[in-house]
């Protein structure tokens, strides 16, 4: 089995160096052909994979409430490793934090300014473009997210190693697998679940640094996106590879600890800037829409657009994100959470975050709409003409503190999105090889980071950017279903056990 681990990261690195060096020597290949490619397989798999992410949703919920929400991750004898704080950082930061940056005050502002849900369901044009930015960032995400974390956690004892990516596709399959067929399997999954890791921080890469240097160009007025760019992913290259090296304990956990504290001093520093009373009255209506849209409304999603081919761009789009991320994320939470409770488990992966996301949505776009409303600042026509510069234009309108939350949100989001990268690096590394003895394979994931991103940074295309990073999401969901399958089969043997 060494031989084919090394063998797998041999290939999984070559690939992804090799792609990197197409997509730098040739970008039209890009965004002429795999970019229109990907979009169409949206249109064809996107309805039914965002009505199977809604079903995991309740399900998880009513898994929280039964009697195996008691059960341990990692099974009965797992100990608890972090502390609450330190834990829920983590999680915080390597599922989504840098997105929240990014899209705070964009995506409902785009939103309300040109509706995509019908007016005669959701009269509230506020509220109706944060409940629709809350069912691309909200619950149906972090379930997704959970349920790889359950399906990886070793909860029953027939599982297999907590994060184990392997263990659940193996028992969907029994025994009707000879030995090299077997291995032939598992060498598969994991070069799929490299892909899907790899391609997903690649994405959040490239589109964090097209938002960090138009902060960098709002501020300091450097108009050159190529030179900007180009320093901020060699600084994130630094501070990730620094990270993964030293570890989850010393690097990734003290990064997201650092993460979490700076957004919500920079949040609550923010509601001391701007009135309250819009930002509440976005949060209550907005919520209140979007529990609507999970009651009735998702089951039925077309149906509540006025144009249905805007979900693929949007919504099917960030759930197939999501689905990238699952590999990595579930790994990394099956890994931190062993201890804890399915119940808790739930809560702090689901339940807390949507709440979170909730809370960041409503004030950071409550208040930029409200202060463009009352000031005709030129915020959302900023946002129309150019969506990465929204939250600059807004927080320059703030005087000497409106400069300090520039500079503390430019500093959160490349620090969110270190803190991604070096987690996935950890959940690569873990994928291919059993020991982390072998440091030079850690500077070669680093380097085929850097590689790929500044790659993309060159085309200076978001929508590439997101297509880039479900890129390897797409053939991972057939080994996602079977992971339930398998995961489903053991739970049931357990059960009867």
């Amino acid at each position: 089995m060494k031989y084919s681990i090394t063998m797998l990261e041999k290939t999984a690195l070559a690939i992804c160096i090799f792609i990197a060096l197409i997509a730098a020597a040739q970008p039209e290949l890009m965004t002429e052909h795999i970019q229109p490619v990907v979009q169409d397989i949206l249109s064809f798999l996107g309805s039914g994979f965002f009505l199977f992410v809604n079903f995991l949703l309740f399900a998880v919920i009513i898994l929280s409430f039964s009697p195996l929400g008691g059960r341990k991750i990692g099974g009965e004898h797992a100990k608890i490793e972090y502390s609450n704080f330190g834990w829920f950082a983590m999680l915080f930061a390597a599922g989504m934090g840098s997105g929240l940056v990014f899209w705070g005050v964009a995506e409902p502002a785009l939103h309300f300014m040109n509706p995509p849900l019908k007016q005669s369901l959701y009269p509230d044009r506020l509220a109706s473009s944060l409940a629709l930015t809350l069912v691309n960032w909200g619950a149906h995400a972090w379930a997704l997210y959970a349920v790889f974390g359950l399906v990886l956690g070793g909860l029953t004892q027939y599982s297999g190693n907590s994060g184990d990516i392997c263990a659940p596709v193996m028992s969907a399959f029994g025994n009707k697998l000879s030995l090299r067929k077997k291995r032939g399997v598992v060498f598969t999954i994991k070069l799929l679940a490299v892909f899907a890791v790899f391609f997903g921080v690649v994405g959040t890469i490239a589109n964090s640094t097209l938002l960090i240097s138009k902060g960098v160009e709002v501020e300091l007025g450097i108009t050159s996106p190529l030179l900007i760019g180009t320093v901020i992913v060699s600084v994130l290259f630094v501070i990730y590879t620094l990270s993964a090296k030293l570890g989850l304990r010393r690097g990734v956990q003290s990064l997201s600890i650092f993460n979490v504290l700076l957004a919500f001093s920079l949040l609550i520093w923010l509601l001391f800037i701007v009135p309250v009373a819009p930002i509440m009255k976005i949060a209550l209506d907005g919520t209140g829409y979007y529990l609507q849209l999970l009651a009735t409304g998702t089951w039925q999603f077309d149906s509540q657009l006025n144009t249905s081919t805007w979900a693929t761009h949007w919504t099917y789009n960030y759930y197939f994100w999501w689905l990238a991320w699952g590999p990595f994320v579930g790994v990394f939470l099956a890994n931190i959470s062993q201890g804890r409770k399915v119940w808790q488990f739930i809560l702090a992966v689901v339940g807390i975050p949507t709440c979170v996301t909730i809370i960041w949505f409503s004030v950071f776009s409550g208040a930029a709409i409200e202060w463009d409303k009352l000031n005709q600042a030129g915020i959302l026509s900023a946002i129309k003409h150019d969506y990465t510069q929204g939250l600059f234009v807004f927080f320059s309108q703030l005087g000497w503190q409106g400069t300090i939350l520039i500079w503390s949100s430019l500093l959160l989001l490349l620090v969110f999105v270190a803190t991604s990268a070096d987690s996935a690096i950890l959940v690569i590394r873990q994928l291919v090889q059993n020991q982390f003895k072998n440091e030079s394979t850690l500077y070669a994931w680093c380097l085929a980071l850097f590689m790929c991103s500044f790659a993309l940074l060159l085309q200076q295309d978001e929508p590439l950017n997101r297509s880039i990073a479900i890129l390897g999401a797409l053939p991972f969901l057939a080994v996602f279903i079977l992971q339930l399958a398998g995961f489903l089969k053991e739970f049931v043997r357990d059960l009867c056990a």
